[in-house]
């Protein structure tokens, strides 16, 4: 016996599709290409996949407002007049940046609860990754843009680096799946892994990072306790330190071996389907 739980596509960066039991569909942070590449990126194969190709989008999760975790917003919400869940402080300059409905956004602040026909969604704080040389606001209003961007662009860029937010959704089956990106928790709040851990997640899509070894990250996914962990921005990985993902995951998986955890962690293939449920069989 097999009782569905979720279906789930990685689609690129940090962008993913999850198709309720309901046949109701979530896209995270929406965008397929930036259409330019990253210094240090590995040749990929462009995605053979288009705005068209989600299958839904009836909620939109934001986690900040930069353009890898947004492109698509536009297109998505037109097209399926998604509900769009994003920070507070951003919330304007990405509606105006796409010509959203106000209708459509949510603007969350942190603590809050959004009790939808489908899910549940509740919002926590989190932190985007450090950039050391960064510019100060006054630097980054008045360099010129390296690509021609507008003015609403330019402050959700801005908006982006300051407001994170992390979320956990619970479906009506209960199944609950907690996002969590940018940076790792050592440099914003200490207590994440218990906050995590006391909502009982099933599911964890959580941010790989060079700033952790692959025994680290294996390690801080056990302290939240999950069945499944799959990985945003992975990436990353081989331009930042080199290794491939296989590596990376494979040893984050053997360091949850080694300490007993159940704990498992899948690096999906892009565009894929995989059904997440619960299997009952006989001995």
């Amino acid at each position: 016996m097999y009782i569905q739980g979720l279906k789930i596509r990685y689609i690129n960066y940090a962008c993913y599709e999850i198709i309720l039991p309901n046949g109701k569909v979530i896209v995270v942070d929406p965008c397929i290409d930036m259409g330019h590449k990253m210094p240090g990126d590995v040749e990929r194969k462009p995605l053979d996949f288009k705005s068209d190709d989600f299958t839904g989008a009836d909620y939109i999760l934001i986690s900040h407002t930069h353009g890898d975790h947004t492109m698509e917003v536009g297109h998505l919400a037109k097209k399926f007049n998604s509900k769009i869940i994003v920070g507070a402080l951003s919330a304007l300059s990405l509606a105006e940046e796409y010509d959203l409905n106000t209708d459509q956004i949510y603007p969350c602040f942190p603590n809050e609860k959004f009790v939808m026909e489908d899910i549940t969604v509740e919002v926590f704080r989190g932190k985007h990754t450090f950039n050391r040389k960064a510019p100060t606001i006054g630097e980054r209003l008045s360099q010129p843009m390296v690509h021609e961007v507008s003015k609403a662009a330019q402050m959700a860029g801005i908006y982006g680096s300051m407001e994170y937010c992390d979320y956990l959704i619970t479906t009506k089956e209960n199944v609950r799946l907690f996002i969590c990106g940018g940076q790792p928790q050592w440099f914003y709040f200490t207590n994440v892994d218990e906050i995590v851990k006391a909502k009982s997640p099933n599911i964890v899509i959580r941010q790989s990072s060079s700033k952790y070894t692959p025994e680290e990250y294996g390690r801080h996914m056990d302290q939240f306790g999950p069945q499944l962990v799959l990985p945003l921005h992975q990436d990353g990985i081989e331009r930042s330190i080199g290794m491939s993902k296989e590596e990376y995951f494979g040893r984050a998986n053997q360091e949850l071996e080694r300490i007993g955890s159940q704990t498992r962690i899948l690096d999906p293939e892009p565009l894929k389907w995989y059904n997440i449920g619960m299997s009952v069989t006989e001995e």
